[in-house]
């Protein structure tokens, strides 16, 4: 899930995991819907979940921190 995913929560998607036979459930900080296509991290999570359902390497979210969140002032030309 992703941290800023506004389409399916990681609070809702939490709630899915306990009715899954083996699930595998992280959130990818930084990340609104499409986590796979915008997160390396994503990717390795979903490719070893794949290989190995129950069990897939999320050692790479630990060390991910969301960029810093800025609105830029509007452009005056």
């Amino acid at each position: 899930s992703g941290g800023y995913d506004a389409i399916t929560s990681p609070v809702l998607a939490a709630r899915v995991v306990d009715e899954l036979a083996t699930p595998t459930f992280v959130i990818i900080p930084g990340i609104g819907h499409f986590v796979v296509p915008q997160s390396d991290c994503g990717q390795d999570v979903l490719r070893t979940f794949f290989l190995t359902p129950g069990s897939a390497d999320t050692e790479c979210v630990a060390g991910l921190t969301p960029a810093p969140f800025v609105i830029e002032p509007p452009i005056v030309e």
